[in-house]
């Protein structure tokens, strides 16, 4: 009987779980409103009289009016603490002008005018001069309460008017007209979020500010904008509220702000950014309402309710995030013994790992299946499969980071279970992971030694100097002179990645696991890494290596083992089997050519650039780009290639030179410019950090720069941007083929393919790519190297920013090569890798002339 109500609440968690989230905290604050309501009403049947519903309705409606607002600064990634003083005090302004015999309408236009520059104030602190919109809004909290008391000389002034009060206290039959306007603005701001580009950008601002600038949104506009109307909506909150109680007072909205952010926050809008909607924001303000209402109506002090509704905070923040539950189940075991032993996992002469059976289902669909691998001490064994074949899933059920729904884990015979990477750590398992796992504010020094940290021998000090001591050795051993003491978020991209590996080598580890740890290094940095990868395994280190490099797997690695579609495919000797065996074995069809040079007519020049400077890394480089042509920027990391995209799209000033589109020079360049008026598209370096918007689909991020010329009076054609998704979707073969899974939870190679698709529904006649095909596998990079040559043939200008010297060398027209900031060597298609890399490494000094193969 047990068994079977066990199952019957597997399947009622399994489909909540399946609802989407919005749903899910939508179906929570509405069950336990309802409890509420219950059992206030069982407490005191007074509760749920007609008198008390009207009084919360009006309360319910001055909060919600606001939430709404505060709804949208939240998903834009802001907070506003300043709402409840901005409802005195523009009250108060509009009392001032009653008095001073305005007309009524006259008086409602100066209550919402004074809100609104309060929040226009709010928005220039915020977006202009950069002030943590915790603190600009705090300020103008105490300053707006300081004002109303002061202009009212801490006195309520009365406002007998009918046409003033009548938004406050009318009604409409037995509703109140205040819960009339309550959910006209409800209407007017699900179509806003919902329906329009400017609610479209809220959310992707909030999601990734660099990526919403670098898909050409106005985004400080778009911030500003969500703070004049919270400012205006405290000005209708104050309306309503002079109406109900026919003055206005000074210390009106004392409070409110803490009712309004935490109704958001009940409602399900993340304090993040990006996630939330105002129909949950709609049930949290009622369910605040109802817990003060009933507490105040009972005779609990200030204090309490202020406990109780803080509590519910922190439980729905517990509720609503399956990070933080899954957390606390892990939680559950970290305060058991772990049955891992240190002491005989680690540093042994002779061990071995397996994995037996391994799978991992997410809600309820396979992404590892029956997985069967054995690596021992000394062998470099190489981990391959497509971008979505479950080599990501794999590395984290090894590093303790997720469990796997079936089969166990061996070491040395035993098997092992990682609770949390903790465990995975002391069974002496090291992993480089894919994305930095580094804090940009501290140094290289408290990097290493987070959660290691040494201490002073007898005190509970922190010894910085043995920490920088060990921190310099290790960087020596790397032959990487870097400061110790200097911060990640200061160090180029390649730089963070050698402090990922040295990081990884902490402990000693006899089992280390290596995620594309060269997709951001240049050829030097690779060859550092790559001498180090040699020293572990003469060290008898095991490691099995990521890469989609198939040279870098045949200069290391002995053997790989092939992953496709979640399954094991088989183990290939790589000395014996071909790389076109490798590469049929991942994505089961065969390829020709991942970089195919196509030839076309070549046209007008499209952009010209001439001694450009950002007054940074770019110090002076000039080339042309004509359309149909791919040319391509080589040269060592650091040596300006970036630099240049982000000049010539507006993501940076130039300091110096110029930027000429069609023969017209570019003056005062922004990416929304460079976009509209310019016809470019740019897919920049990093994904993550400014290429796709986490907290939005698929769908959402393929269409978020399309929109931008489409849409008609900023709403949004639905049904062609639908049909648009699902053209994008097969085209780029976008796996798995969802336009509602968010673009986070998708292979790096699919990520990648949504960037690019993005920009190719704009149908652009420029494009800018930053190394378009890294971190990739070789399928998706012959996919996308197939649009780019179509692309080309369209008459598309393409210029290219490639690491890869493969890449660079089979796809470009022309290569224009930096140096130190420099532009120092064009070779024309044919040229040599040693051409390159004497121009990239200063060898080969600059010369005007094309070197014609």
């Amino acid at each position: 009987m047990k068994s079977k109500m066990g199952k019957n609440n597997n399947k009622l968690i399994e489909v909540f779980n399946k609802i989407n989230r919005s749903t899910r905290v939508n179906l929570i604050i509405i069950s336990i409103s309802l409890l509420l309501l219950v059992l206030f009403g069982f407490m005191n049947p007074k509760f749920i009289s007609i008198n008390n519903f009207l009084s919360m309705g009006h309360q319910m409606a001055i909060t919600a009016v606001i939430a709404f607002a505060m709804t949208a600064v939240i998903l834009a990634k802001g907070i506003d603490l300043s709402v409840g003083s901005t409802l005195a005090v523009s009250g108060i302004v509009g009392a001032l002008a009653f008095q001073s015999g305005m007309s009524s309408f006259t008086v409602l236009l100066v209550v919402l005018l004074a809100g609104a520059l309060v929040g226009a104030l709010n928005g220039f602190l915020v977006t202009n001069l950069n002030i943590s919109p915790f603190i600009a809004t705090l300020g103008t909290m105490a300053f707006g309460h300081g004002a109303a008391l002061s202009l009212s000389n801490a006195s309520s002034i009365s406002i007998q008017d009918p046409t003033i009060s009548w938004a406050g206290s009318a009604f409409l039959g037995p509703i109140p007209f205040t819960i009339i306007i309550t959910l006209l603005l409800l209407l007017f701001w699900w179509v806003l979020l919902n329906r329009t580009t400017t609610g479209r950008y809220v959310y992707a601002l909030g999601g990734n500010f660099e990526a919403a600038r670098a898909s050409a949104v106005k985004v400080k506009l778009i911030q500003f904008l969500t703070y004049v109307a919270t400012g205006v909506s405290a000005g209708v909150a104050s309306i309503l509220l002079i109406g109900r109680v026919q003055s206005a007072q000074p210390l009106g909205g004392m409070g409110l702000e803490f009712d309004v952010i935490t109704g958001v926050i009940i409602g399900g809008t993340l304090l993040s950014g990006g996630v939330g909607t105002v129909i949950g924001t709609l049930f949290g303000v009622i369910l605040v309402t109802i817990i003060r209402t009933g507490l105040s109506f009972f005779g609990a002090p200030q204090e309490v309710t202020y406990l109780v509704t803080g509590g519910m905070v922190l439980l729905s923040v517990l509720l609503y995030s399956s990070e933080t539950i899954e957390s606390i189940k892990k939680s559950k075991f970290s305060f058991k013994k772990s049955n891992n032993n240190p002491s005989t996992q680690k540093n042994i002469d002779s061990s071995v790992i397996r994995l037996n059976n391994i799978g991992k289902n997410y809600s309820g669909f396979p992404a590892l299946t029956n997985i069967e691998m054995e690596i021992k001490t000394g062998e470099v064994v190489a981990l391959v499969g497509e971008n979505g074949a479950g080599k990501s899933t794999l590395v984290k059920i090894l590093s303790g980071i997720i469990k796997p729904s079936r089969g166990d884990i061996e070491i040395n015979g035993n098997k092992i279970v990682f609770d949390n990477a903790k465990h995975s750590r002391e069974a002496g398992i090291g992993v480089v992971h894919q994305h930095y796992s580094l804090v940009p504010e501290l140094t290289i020094t408290e990097n290493l030694f987070l959660g290691r940290e040494v201490k002073i021998k007898g005190l509970p000090l922190l010894s910085k100097r043995i920490m920088s001591k060990k921190t310099k050795d290790l960087l020596d051993e790397f032959n990487l002179d870097i400061d110790p003491n200097i911060k990640i978020n200061k160090l180029t991209v390649g730089q963070r990645q050698l402090i990922e590996v040295v990081k990884a080598t902490i402990g000693n580890p006899w089992f280390m696991i290596m995620d594309e740890p060269t997709s951001s290094l240049s050829k030097s940095e690779s060859e550092r890494l790559y001498l180090l990868i040699e020293e572990l395994r003469k060290r008898n280190v095991a490691i099995l290596y990521i890469s989609h490099k198939m040279d870098e797997l045949y200069k290391l690695c002995n053997r790989a083992v092939v992953l496709r579609d979640g399954k094991f495919i088989g183990n290939a000797d790589l000395p014996e089997t071909s790389e076109s065996a490798i590469v049929n074995m991942m994505v089961g069809r065969k390829i020709d050519n991942i970089f195919p040079y196509t030839k076309s007519e070549v046209g007008d020049v499209a952009i010209e650039v001439e001694n450009i400077s950002d007054g940074g890394l770019l110090k002076d480089a000039s080339f042309n780009v004509r359309k149909g042509e791919i040319v391509v920027l080589a040269g060592l990391m650091g040596s300006g290639r970036t630099e240049i995209l982000n000049a010539i799209f507006g993501m940076s000033k130039l300091a110096s030179g110029t930027v000429k589109i069609d023969g017209q020079e570019i003056h005062h360049m922004s990416p929304r410019k460079m976009y509209q008026q310019c016809e470019m598209a740019y897919i920049p370096e990093d994904r993550h950090a400014s290429g796709f918007i986490p907290t939005m689909s698929v769908a959402e991020n393929l269409t978020i720069a399309w929109i931008q010329k489409q849409s008609k009076f900023s709403f949004i054609p639905m049904k062609e941007e639908k049909q648009n998704v699902f053209e994008s979707i097969k085209k780029m073969n976008v796996r798995p083929p969802d336009p509602n899974k968010l673009v986070d939870y998708l292979s790096g190679g699919n990520q990648q393919k949504v960037v690019l698709g993005k920009w190719l529904l704009t149908k652009p006649k420029i494009l800018l790519l930053d190394d378009p095909t890294r971190g990739v596998d070789v399928g998706a990079k012959a996919e996308i190297h197939e649009l780019i040559a179509e692309l080309k043939k369209q008459g598309v200008a393409i210029l290219i920013v490639s690491s890869e010297l493969t890449e660079a060398l089979n796809v470009g027209d022309r290569i224009v090569v930096m140096h130190e900031g420099r532009s120092v060597g064009e070779l024309e298609h044919g040229a040599t890798e040693e051409q390159v890399m004497n121009y990239a490494l200063g060898i080969k000094k600059e010369t005007n002339q094309k070197e014609v193969q």
